[in-house]
């Protein structure tokens, strides 16, 4: 019978990069960006700081690997290709709206990316603006298959998209910050998100029919 290693080199490499991702995104949720310090993520991690440097090069290097994976769109991509067999290899109204759907109800519950996109917007930093710009590319590459529905007509899929989903940052960061209503909508409550939720297919559905005419 083959004994499981539980200890070894690899075993606590792997043990030690998770303690040190853990230890990000609880500084992130109780003390924000500004908390992201060598000592204060050692010390959250229980870890000997040098680990930082041999493991993930530096602490920028660490707070990416982290946000990467955390990130929607970012974990989205690698799962994208699947997505679009499954639909048999077509971009249609379900699979755009759903898209929209699920980066909803995740931003919903996650407070760690909210922290991040709250980071990323409040000023100039060159991690968050790799990551943005990680963001752009990826959907580029979701543009270029939804792109032939709304050829030679009217509707600009990509503003009305922006407005999405930057509709969805914003509602969901005013209702967690404040905990205030807009629009008469409080989506800390599962009636109103139901609402956005219903809003989001019949936007997309809308976008689509109105190219098809």
């Amino acid at each position: 019978m083959v004994r499981k290693v539980t200890e070894g080199p690899i075993r606590n490499k792997e043990k030690t990069r998770l303690k040190l991702l853990n230890a990000v995104g609880e500084i992130i949720k109780t003390e924000g960006y500004k908390g992201l310090g060598v000592n204060n993520i050692a010390a959250k991690a229980k870890a000997d700081k040098k680990l930082i440097y041999l493991y993930f090069e530096n602490v920028d290097k660490l707070v990416e690997t982290y946000v990467r994976q955390k990130d929607y769109w970012s974990a989205f991509s690698e799962g994208i290709q699947g997505l679009i067999e499954a639909n048999q290899g077509n971009f249609g109204q379900e699979l755009a709206s759903q898209i929209l759907v699920d980066q909803f109800n995740f931003f919903l519950d996650a407070e760690e990316m909210q922290k991040v996109i709250l980071w990323e917007i409040s000023e100039k930093n060159a991690l968050m603006r790799e990551i943005a710009d990680a963001r752009e590319i990826l959907g580029n590459e979701l543009f270029k298959l939804t792109d032939p529905h709304f050829g030679g007509t009217d509707v600009d899929i990509r503003a009305i998209q922006a407005l999405l989903i930057g509709g969805i940052y914003y509602l969901v960061l005013h209702a967690k910050s404040n905990g205030s209503t807009f629009c008469g909508l409080d989506i800390n409550e599962l009636p109103d998100q139901k609402r956005i939720i219903k809003s989001l297919h019949q936007l997309v559905e809308w976008s689509y029919t109105k190219a098809k005419k």
